[in-house]
């Protein structure tokens, strides 16, 4: 079963697909589009608040201690939009869509949460702890392909039974579960 993962971005969407433990690395989303995949996790807000700047959702991860950026600020508008738009391309093929945070994935599976991914040596870090969850032969070049990797890394692990969601009334979050 193959799984996806996007990194929405304005001009560029990264994407990943894992297989098994299998994990690669693509350019654009589009790449992904003719391939058979079940899922599809989607690092953006797949939804705004209902008033102010936060969801339900996203207050509830700032309980658990994970920063955001709050889906209903302007300067992020557009990257919900993005999102929302690729998944319902994702979805008229009949593929499942979840909205992700990589950054949570990183915080609840301790895969390098004080790294700075924009440096070197914090990609590097993020790199190596992926090593435990996932092989990839090829590089991840930059953040945007370490998050596309964390995002399907989210929903494999969901659909293997370690996941949860954060939810509110105006959207959820899907998030891993550590099972004691």
């Amino acid at each position: 079963m193959r799984i996806a993962g996007v990194d929405v971005g304005l001009r560029n969407s990264v994407s990943a697909v894992i297989e098994g433990k299998k994990a690669a690395v693509f350019g654009d989303y589009r790449e992904l589009l003719g391939m058979s995949i079940y899922a599809v996790g989607i690092d953006a807000p797949l939804s705004f608040p209902e008033k102010g700047s936060f969801r339900e959702c996203e207050r509830e991860l700032l309980k658990m201690g994970i920063r955001l950026f709050p889906s209903g600020a302007d300067f992020f508008r557009k990257v919900g939009e993005r999102g929302i738009e690729i998944a319902r391309e994702f979805r008229r093929r009949g593929i499942e869509v979840y909205e992700v945070y990589p950054y949570a994935t990183r915080m609840i599976l301790d895969i390098a949460p004080g790294a700075n991914k924009r440096s070197k040596n914090g990609l590097d870090a993020i790199k190596n702890r992926l090593h435990d969850f996932l092989t990839f032969d090829t590089d991840i070049a930059d953040h945007n392909q370490a998050d596309a990797l964390i995002s399907a890394l989210t929903v494999k692990l969901y659909l293997e039974g370690r996941g949860r969601f954060v939810e509110g009334i105006d959207g959820a979050i899907l998030i891993p579960e550590i099972k004691k």
